[in-house]
C-alpha cells in the first residue's frame, strides 16, 4: 500500500513539473548602452602670422587638419601682411594646417596641427632665403638642403605632405648664410638636380627644369 502510494505521489510530481513547461529562468536581454554624445569643441583660438621675412604675404590658408584641401584664402584680395607685419586670424577651437604664399604664391612656410593659441614666424632673423623654382614638368617631392662640410643629406626639407608643383611652382627656405648641397627628388625617390658647393649669402634662386 504504501509501496503504491510513493509511486503515485512521484507520477503525480512529473505530470506536474511537464505541466508547468520544465521553465527556466530567462537570460536578462541585452541593453545597448550609447555613448555619451562628443560633445563640440567650443570657444576659438587665435593664430598669429608673424612676417620676419622679406617678401610681402599675399596668401594665408587655414584649413582643419582633417581636410584634404586647403580651402580659400584668409586674406582676400586686397589684403597683404607686409614683411616685418603680423596679423591674427580668429578661428573656432579645432585643430588646424596652415600654410602662407608670397605674391606670385610660392609657398613660404607651412605649419601643422595647431590647436591652440599660437604664433607662427615665417622667415627669421638672420636667416637668407633660397628660392626653389619648379619649371619642370616633375613633381618635387623631396629637397635637400645640407652643409658641404655635412656628410649627410639630412632630412626632407619638404616633409611627408607637401611638394612643389610643375611648371612654375615655388617654394620659399630660410636657410642661415653659408655654403651648401641641393639636391631634389620626385616623388618616387628618383634624382633630379643635384648641385654642391652653392654660396647661400643673400636670397638665391634655384631653378629645377628638364
Amino acid at each position: 500500500m504504501k509501496r503504491s502510494l510513493i509511486v503515485a505521489l512521484i507520477i503525480g510530481l512529473l505530470l506536474f513539473s511537464a505541466a508547468c513547461g520544465g521553465s527556466s529562468t530567462p537570460a536578462p536581454e541585452e541593453t545597448a548602452t550609447q555613448k555619451p554624445a562628443t560633445q563640440p569643441a567650443t570657444g576659438s583660438l587665435k593664430i598669429n602670422v608673424s612676417n620676419q621675412s622679406p617678401y610681402d604675404i599675399c596668401y594665408v590658408q587655414i584649413s582643419s587638419s582633417e581636410q584634404e584641401e586647403w580651402g580659400e584664402d584668409w586674406l582676400g584680395e586686397q589684403e597683404k601682411i607686409a614683411a616685418g607685419a603680423s596679423k591674427t586670424f580668429n578661428v573656432d577651437a579645432g585643430t588646424y594646417d596652415v600654410k602662407v604664399m608670397t605674391c606670385e604664391q610660392y609657398t613660404l612656410a607651412t605649419f601643422w596641427g595647431i590647436d591652440s593659441n599660437t604664433t607662427v614666424e615665417v622667415g627669421g632673423k638672420g636667416l637668407v632665403p633660397l628660392v626653389v623654382l619648379n619649371q619642370s614638368t616633375t613633381e618635387i617631392c623631396y629637397v635637400y638642403i645640407a652643409s658641404s662640410s655635412s656628410d649627410s643629406w639630412g632630412e626632407d626639407w619638404l616633409g611627408e605632405s607637401e611638394s612643389i608643383p610643375p611648371q612654375e611652382g615655388g617654394r620659399v627656405f630660410f636657410v642661415q648664410p653659408g655654403t651648401y648641397d641641393l639636391s631634389t627628388q620626385d616623388c618616387d625617390g628618383n634624382d633630379l638636380i643635384t648641385e654642391s658647393g652653392v654660396q647661400i649669402t643673400e636670397e638665391t634662386s634655384w631653378t629645377i627644369s628638364d
